[in-house]
């Protein structure tokens, strides 16, 4: 009776219209401070963070209301059975490992399998409490750990095989050390994406991004890109913004000049110089940035860019270093369109013919494609990701990971083993950036791994 006494009572017209101008007024000041912090301004931020966490908030239920459950998959290719498969027609027998980290059908969710590459066995599969590592987290919650990185979703990437045969990886979210039987041995907190890399101190580097960018003139979904150096423990030694790194070495005009996007650079891999050479220097990096279709050799040090170039790749991942004076390049091969021919990219990224491996000579100047006929004759075209290995017999480790296939081939296209993963209905399932392993030099590490006696 109260209730229903004070929902009717009659209410003055002057208190009426306080509540409506007080409400006028707090909606202007909300405007006025989400459209500051927008524009860059930097002032304020006691107050301009709260008013863009509340302004977030249709944004990000839209996002946890249209978040994946299921995997990535894509269309159906051929209809080569799923799993690994060596070509009977070649006496060529692999003695490396893989780690390959795949979709499980039976288990709804991504498993690492070091695969036996002679004949296909697993001799250890990793699939630790992915729930228990996103609550070791203090992420922000506006970004959708629990949801866009669920146990069904989590795609542990780039794995790295350690010397006690356990695991580093991420997926777009904090670093994470495993043992051998899944353990969890450390997390270390941020956003962390694509290509892991080990130095020749055994340290990790690793691509990372802010979840709020602080730099001017940009949208509240900036992709702030950095590199990141973490020690085998997960003590995190410093990161470094490309933004700055470009800023500093007169290349800002790279992104600044062209049209604005929330994803200029795309880091998407740091490849550490072991050894000095002719052309670069132990500690030096090599650094792809996808969106600029640009490869650079850094220098940390002292903060110089040594040397850039852009093309004649498009889109490019995964860069290697071949020997003291060559470098290689997986190439996507990527352009765009209104409307992609191919129903792989919405937004109209396709392949032009296929992905190719690019080397690009120091001591000449000069690039070249020595693998072009292997990537036609088995239609290599992931529009996204993918990465290329030499092997030490001139062989190419190919990994073409929209398509969930995984490869070994010698020059002239012929396939020495594969592995393709799909679901029931033949679609191809996203692997998640697999990696060879040498057992000429992590031969203890399988054994750790393979041996390891888990509970």
């Amino acid at each position: 009776m109260n209730l229903e006494k004070l929902m009717f009572s009659r209410v003055p017209l002057w208190l009426v219209l306080c509540i409506v101008l007080s409400g006028i007024v707090l909606l202007v000041g909300f405007g006025g401070l989400v459209s500051y912090a927008a524009g860059g301004g930097q002032r304020l931020q006691a107050f301009t963070r709260p008013a863009l966490a509340i302004a977030d908030i249709p944004v990000n239920a839209v996002r946890y209301a249209n978040a994946p459950t299921e995997p990535v998959t894509h269309e159906k290719r051929d209809d080569l059975p799923a799993g690994f498969w060596r070509n009977p027609a070649t006496p060529f027998v692999d003695p490396g490992y893989a780690l390959i980290p795949h979709y499980d059908l039976k288990r709804n969710r991504y498993v690492i399998d070091l695969t036996r590459l002679s004949d296909g066995k697993i001799v250890r599969d990793y699939a630790p409490d992915i729930k228990g590592i996103n609550d070791r987290s203090h992420l922000d919650v506006s970004y959708g750990l629990a949801v866009n990185h669920s146990p069904r979703r989590y795609r542990m990437t780039h794995p790295l095989l350690m010397p006690d045969g356990g695991l580093i990886f991420h997926d777009a979210s904090p670093e994470v050390r495993i043992d051998a039987c899944g353990r969890v041995l450390w997390t270390r907190d941020g956003i962390f994406h694509h290509a892991n890399e080990l130095d020749a101190e055994g340290n990790i580097w690793s691509s990372g991004r802010l979840l709020k960018s602080a730099l001017p003139h940009v949208g509240d979904f900036f992709s702030e890109d950095e590199i990141a150096k973490i020690s085998p423990d997960g003590r995190l030694f410093g990161t470094q913004s490309i933004a700055t790194i470009l800023a500093r070495n007169q290349l800002t005009p790279l992104w600044r000049s062209v049209p604005y996007t929330d994803d200029p650079f795309h880091l998407n891999d740091i490849q550490p110089v072991l050894a000095s050479g002719p052309y670069w220097q132990k500690g030096d990096l090599f650094i792809s940035l996808r969106n600029l279709s640009l490869i650079m050799l850094y220098r940390p040090s002292t903060g110089r860019v040594l040397w850039s170039r852009q093309g004649p790749w498009s889109m490019q991942h995964d860069v290697d270093i071949l020997d003291d004076h060559r470098i290689s390049i997986f190439d996507n091969g990527v352009q765009s369109a209104p409307d992609g021919p191919r129903p792989l990219a919405p937004n109209g990224d396709y392949v032009v013919k296929h992905n190719r491996l690019y080397v690009y000579d120091f001591a000449t100047g000069k690039t070249e494609s020595p693998f072009e006929a292997a990537f036609a004759a088995q239609d290599i075209r992931t529009v996204t990701q993918g990465l290329a290995t030499y092997m030490e017999n001139g062989d190419l480790f190919v990994e073409e990971t929209n398509y969930g296939r995984l490869l070994r081939m010698s020059p002239d296209g012929t396939v020495r083993w594969r592995y393709i993963s799909t679901d029931t209905g033949g679609r191809r399932l996203e692997l998640g950036w697999s990696r060879y392993i040498d057992p000429k030099t992590q031969g203890p590490a399988i054994l750790a791994a393979a041996n390891a006696r888990c509970g």
